[in-house]
């Protein structure tokens, strides 16, 4: 093509439809073009072009497990394809089989860091006085040998020592105000019949004057004093005459503090239509359970709207939950609900909540969402995997 024809040129046609009209058009030459080589294609702008534009990226499945999980055996339950973490599975940390041990002899246990074991110190749950050992030398080879609950070289903390005979009480040193240290126990010198008045003085308990005895008292430590007259526990002297006189007066009249005429002290009486009842702040007057809005089903107080025991009633009881299951009485109504990240797929109640929605390719992050199980995607923390591409090479 020759430079003259690459200029600006004008066309123009004349159509007759019964008008005579002229239509022109300004053609402008853009080079050489050639068509596109095989057939052409088309892409749907809502999805790849749309992506792309967006700055996101066209996604496929994926098969392969991305790191750190893996699949590994396991002998708890089913295993599925990518189901184990390597960062943060205890029983397959770092490496599939490698197991977390726990060390309960020196106190200690194990768990799973970014791939590796990780030791620390274990307390194990009591029933009576807690324990909360500590690795207070830096070694690992004794374990953590130190309970700051009672060492009183190191109580409440590692080097925290108390002063030359102080013992260490739940990780404070010393006994509590009003109490004082004897054999390594604290005690009440005041009313204390072992240590009276002080460490190791006794009280003598049998009757040295009084024969008989006013009724219901007897010899021990009151006021830091021994061979005082007492009241046996859980009577009491709501008249004021013990002792009064060396053994006359009727002793401690009253049987117990319990009652409707001395409701959790002497001379505390009860109004018509109140009952003497403790429900955990001792005794005092009131309606049965009415106080905290319960009501009295058989022995105790119950909440109908959330008690399992009494769900709705007195007697209603919901049914123990399954596998990954809880129980729960919700306004009076008895419902199960699945632990996190668990489901009840197969709506079966009896096995509760069966499946792990964070790696059952089936139901994958919720019952019915399923993997492409076919081309052997898997199922990673509750999400069908998906990986870029191409492996993200340009198009």
């Amino acid at each position: 093509m020759s430079s003259s024809s690459k200029k600006a040129f004008v066309t123009c046609g004349i159509v007759a439809l019964g008008v005579a009209a002229v239509a022109c058009s300004e053609r402008i030459y853009m080079g050489e073009v050639r068509p596109p080589e095989g057939p052409p294609s088309f892409t749907d702008p809502s999805s790849a072009d749309a992506a792309l534009e967006g700055g996101g990226r066209l996604e496929c499945i994926g098969t392969e497990c991305p790191s750190p999980w893996t699949t590994c055996v396991s002998e708890d339950g089913p295993t599925y394809k990518c189901g184990t973490d390597l960062r943060r599975d205890p029983d397959h940390c770092g490496a599939c089989g490698n197991k977390c041990r726990d060390f309960k002899r020196l106190h200690m246990t194990s768990r799973c860091v970014d791939g590796a074991c990780e030791v620390e110190c274990y307390s194990p749950p009591t029933t009576f006085e807690p324990y909360d050992w500590r690795n207070c030398n830096g070694l690992v080879d004794d374990g953590c040998e130190v309970d700051i609950y009672r060492d009183p070289k190191h109580c409440g903390a590692c080097g925290n020592a108390c002063a030359p005979g102080l013992r260490c009480n739940g990780g404070q040193c010393g006994c509590p105000a009003g109490k004082i240290q004897c054999d390594e126990v604290c005690v009440d010198p005041m009313t204390d019949d072992a240590n009276c008045g002080g460490c190791g003085n006794f009280c003598n308990s049998g009757s040295d004057g009084c024969d008989p005895m006013p009724p219901r008292t007897r010899y021990g430590c009151a006021n830091g004093a021994c061979t005082v007259l007492k009241c046996q526990d859980p009577s009491a002297d709501c008249n004021g005459d013990l002792g009064q006189s060396v053994c006359g007066g009727d002793g401690c009249e009253v049987e117990s503090l319990d009652t409707t005429e001395n409701c959790g002290a002497c001379g505390i009486k009860c109004a018509a239509g109140l009952s003497c009842i403790d429900e955990g702040n001792g005794f005092e007057c009131g309606i049965p359970c009415v106080k905290f809005g319960k009501v009295f089903c058989g022995d105790r107080c119950a909440d109908l709207l959330t008690d399992r025991a009494h769900c709705g009633s007195c007697g209603a009881f919901c049914g123990e939950p399954g596998p990954n299951q809880a129980s729960v009485c919700a306004k009076g109504i008895c419902a199960y609900e699945c632990a996190p990240g668990f489901g009840d797929c197969n709506g079966d109640p009896t096995d509760g909540c069966e499946t792990n929605l964070a790696v059952h390719p089936a139901n994958c992050g919720a019952c019915g969402n399923e993997c492409d199980i076919a081309a052997g995607q898997p199922c990673i923390e509750g999400a069908c995997l998906m990986t870029e591409c191409d492996a993200g090479v340009p198009r």
